[in-house]
């Protein structure tokens, strides 16, 4: 028999120790010492039947239209029906130090979900909805059930108002380098991201925007109840836009951020002001450059030692090489981590790492993507990070590296391969440290 012990964060100032026993037939996880909170129990839906509706609903869908009309067919991608099954391996799934007991996992994911892009008239409408069914091969206690349910309405109005509304929710396994107040990891737990946002913007001249927005971000571990925070933000934005289609923008930001189970001297309520410069500029025709930075200043409600104070910013530059190869470098300096408000992937909403909350980050990343040939695509990734923690005395830093490649056998599956390399290393010889390396195979399919 093996056990993997890995301390947990819970209340600030009250640690646990989670003990995950291995036998020679099936790992248990056995409970927390006294003072800690209970042992995290994962929810167990019937996804297969939600699974099997979802495939009986795209196949009704297209036998109902069997035989689509002219507009249809003009229209073929507002619904788009998706699978994807992926294989992943973590040489140390249990983030134990280079002293520890490194176990390993592999487990597999196979999600199903729809895409739906529809214009109507100036309007437009984007949504991803998906589930997904987790399994571990060792570590059975960790199989989970998934949501990632994302909508966004692009609106117009008239010929000056634009904006977006929508919603977001987004539920997994949280991943392990999630950390609490102190620095130390997370238990293993089902993280729930809740979000509402609005947005709107004037273009009262051709060449100036102003505009405003409010977030409502909500992030809950299952087990947790001290990790649950509530964001509130609201941006103001003023925008210079010439011809060229540039952008010269200020940011004003205000922040509240509460913890509603937390009490006392443990309390970490506190209120963020921001001004920033946002910078979108394509210096020539293969580079660009993006930067978000200015001044930032957060209060604490209870313990003013940790207010800060100071320049808070992130910059990247991106280089078009060939037509075949790209670069992209930026570099940071931020009290979390927050995205550039409209910032959108595919359409939607960028997601936030609110998980980072209580540290101040600097780094640096370097990327690059070459398209091999029309069907592969070679990407590559380094990052590091330093992490200073506001509450203690203490510095670490993180690094990854990642290496992908794309490959399209078809018009409609896409098929990854990448390995990882991630190492996590602290001034403070308490600390828990760790190295992993990994390695990732996931396909989809779009029907």
């Amino acid at each position: 028999m093996v056990s993997v012990n890995r301390l947990i964060g819970g209340n600030k100032g009250c640690n646990a120790r989670h003990e995950v026993v291995l036998t020679s037939d099936h790992p248990r996880v056995a409970e927390p010492a006294s003072g800690a909170y209970a042992s995290v129990f994962f929810r167990k839906t019937l996804l297969a039947r939600h699974l099997t509706t979802v495939f009986v609903t795209v196949a009704s869908v297209g036998l109902v239209h069997a035989a689509p009309s002219e507009q249809e067919l003009n229209n073929s991608d507002t619904f788009t029906p998706y699978v994807g099954y992926g294989v992943f391996r973590d040489d140390n799934i249990s983030r134990q130090p280079d002293n520890g007991v490194r176990v390993s996992d592999t487990w597999r994911r196979t999600t199903v979900g729809v895409r739906i892009d529809k214009p109507i008239s100036r309007q437009r409408i984007i949504a991803d909805l998906s589930v997904n069914d987790t399994k571990y091969d060792r570590f059975s206690e960790l199989d989970n059930d998934g949501r990632r349910l994302l909508a966004n309405w692009n609106w117009v109005l008239g010929n000056q108002l634009s904006g977006t509304a929508g919603s977001s929710l987004v539920e997994n396994l949280a991943p392990f380098e999630d950390v609490s107040a102190t620095g130390e990891p997370l238990p293993s737990s089902v993280r729930t991201q809740r979000r509402s946002f609005v947005t709107g913007n004037w273009r009262f001249h051709p060449s100036w925007r102003v505009g405003a927005g409010f977030n409502r971000d909500n992030v809950s571990y299952e087990g947790i109840p001290s990790a649950r925070l509530q964001l509130d933000t609201t941006d103001l934005t003023f925008d210079y836009l010439p011809r060229s289609q540039n952008r010269l923008g200020l940011l004003l930001r205000h922040g509240e951020g509460r913890y509603p189970n937390q009490f006392g001297s443990d309390n970490s309520d506190y209120t963020q002001n921001e001004i920033k410069a946002n910078l979108k500029w394509q210096l020539t025709g293969k580079t660009g450059l993006d930067f978000l930075g200015g001044w930032a200043r957060r209060t604490y409600d209870v313990d003013p030692n940790r207010n800060f104070s100071g320049p808070d910013g992130r910059l990247a530059l991106n280089w078009d090489a060939t037509g075949k190869t790209s670069f992209t470098a930026a570099t940071w300096r931020q009290l979390g981590v927050r995205n550039v408000r409209d910032e959108q992937t595919n359409g939607l909403p960028a997601q936030d790492d609110l998980t980072s909350n209580y540290s101040r980050n600097t780094g640096a990343s370097l990327g690059a993507v070459w398209k091999a040939t029309g069907k592969i695509t070679v990407d590559a990734t380094t990052l590091t990070e330093d992490r200073d923690y506001n509450r203690i005395d203490r510095s670490d830093r993180y690094r990854k590296n990642i290496i992908g490649v794309t490959y399209l056998p078809l018009r409609k599956l896409n098929v990854r391969l990448a390995v990882y390399d991630q190492e996590l290393r602290s001034n403070v010889s308490s600390a828990t440290t760790y190295r992993t390396k990994g390695v990732q195979l996931a396909t989809r399919y779009e029907f």
